[in-house]
């Protein structure tokens, strides 16, 4: 994709994205790779999604253009972080339901998360480009940032 289709695109919808991450999710071993991913490496499941949807278009991001994406989470993901060890913290007190209602506000945070991306890549793409074509492999990239190479196949699906 040239620089000038990057700017002339359509703005990214954030329900195109849930859709997408809900069914990509599913796939037998991808919901595992993206927990190890999230618990022994840091890393965050949302963006490696986004990257994963985003190469799936065939849409190439640069080095400091997954920088910004990282960066635009600091605020959601440390309130998830936090949700979340709650979350953990308080399943062995609460019933079936009380759980799963904590899992479901958990999803809302993790939607608006993915929100957030969206707008933030939305911006980018507004953005001029550099002259030369970024990497194409963003969920590739990110993965090996975290020094999770390993993970990319099995986040792929």
């Amino acid at each position: 994709m040239s620089n000038s289709e990057h700017t002339t695109r359509q703005p990214f919808q954030p329900d195109q994205f849930w859709r997408f991450c809900l069914q990509h999710y599913s796939l037998g071993g991808v919901s595992q790779a993206c927990l190890q991913l999230q618990d022994d490496f840091r890393g965050n499941v949302n963006l490696a999604l986004l990257l994963l949807w985003l190469d799936s278009q065939q849409y190439p991001l640069s080095e400091t253009e997954i920088r910004q994406l990282d960066k635009a989470l600091a605020a959601s993901d440390s309130q998830l972080k936090a949700y979340r060890q709650l979350r953990r913290a308080l399943k062995p007190q609460l019933d079936q339901p009380g759980y799963q209602q904590m899992l479901d506000f958990e999803l809302l945070l993790e939607q608006s998360q993915q929100q957030d991306l969206i707008r933030c890549l939305n911006h980018q793409a507004q953005q001029a480009r550099a002259a030369l074509p970024p990497p194409a492999d963003n969920l590739a990239q990110y993965c090996q940032h975290l020094n999770a190479a390993n993970l990319t196949a099995a986040i792929r699906g």
